[in-house]
C-alpha cells in the first residue's frame, strides 16, 4: 500500500469525533471509522495503532481545547481587575477558571462528557503527555500556590485541593447535563444557580479560614 495523505489524519480525528458526538467509544468499530473517512481499515492503522490511541488523541485536542478556553477566561478577569485598579485576587482567580470550565461544559456538553467520563486517559503516558490531560488542574494549582503566599489560603496541598475543587464542580455539572438534580435546578439560570452554589462552596473550603475574622 502506497502512503497515505498526510492531510488524512486530522480528517479520521474530526470525522470519529463526530461519530463520538452521537455514540459511545464502545459502539464505534474500526469499520464505522474507516467508512465515515472513506477510507479502509488498514488506512486508519497506518496513523493509529489502534481505536483506543486514536481515542486518546481526540480526548487530548478536546482538551486542549476546553484549556484554552478556560486560560483565556483567567486571563480576561485578571485584566478586568488590573484595569479597575483592583488588587490581584487569586481566590477569584480561581473562582473565574471554575465559571469557565462550567460555562463550557454546558456550552459543550457531550464532549465534556467525553473528557470528564466516556474517553480514557493514556495512563502508561510518559510524564509530559501525562501533563496534558491534567492541564486544568495544574493551572488550578498555580492559582493555589499563590493564593497560599499571598495569604489568601492555607491550602496544605495545593495539588490536592485544586484537584477537588473540579472534580466536586463537575459532579454538579453532570448531575444539571445527566438531569440528576431536583427538576427546578436543571433550568434555573440554565443550571448556573446549582452550580454558582457548588462553587462557593469550595471557595469557602480554600480560603484563609481567619482572614475575615
Amino acid at each position: 500500500m502506497g502512503k497515505p495523505k498526510t492531510d488524512l489524519a486530522p480528517r479520521i480525528r474530526d470525522k470519529t469525533l463526530e461519530l463520538l458526538m452521537e455514540k459511545e467509544p464502545e459502539e464505534i468499530s474500526t469499520r464505522d471509522i474507516a467508512k465515515t473517512c472513506g477510507a479502509t481499515t488498514t488506512c486508519i492503522y497506518y496513523y493509529y495503532k489502534d481505536k483506543e490511541s486514536l481515542f486518546m488523541e481526540i480526548k487530548l485536542c478536546c482538551i486542549e481545547k476546553m484549556d484554552k478556553f478556560i486560560m483565556e477566561r483567567v486571563n480576561k478577569s485578571i485584566r478586568k481587575r488590573l484595569k479597575t485598579g483592583k488588587k490581584s485576587n487569586p481566590i477569584e482567580e480561581i473562582r473565574a477558571g471554575l465559571e469557565a470550565f462550567r460555562d463550557f461544559s454546558f456550552a459543550n456538553p457531550r464532549i465534556s462528557l467525553l473528557v470528564m467520563e466516556r474517553l480514557k486517559a493514556d495512563t502508561l503516558a510518559d510524564p509530559e503527555k501525562m501533563k496534558k490531560y491534567y492541564q486544568s488542574i495544574s493551572f488550578a494549582k498555580t492559582i493555589l500556590d499563590k493564593a497560599v503566599r499571598t495569604g489568601f489560603s492555607d491550602s496544605k496541598d495545593t495539588l490536592l485541593d485544586a484537584s477537588l475543587c473540579i472534580a466536586a464542580l463537575w459532579g454538579a455539572i453532570e448531575s444539571v447535563l445527566s438531569n440528576r438534580t431536583i427538576p427546578k435546578y436543571w433550568t434555573a439560570q440554565g443550571g448556573k444557580y446549582f452550580t454558582n452554589k457548588m462553587i462557593d462552596l469550595v471557595l469557602t473550603s480554600l480560603m484563609r479560614r481567619n482572614r475575615h475574622k
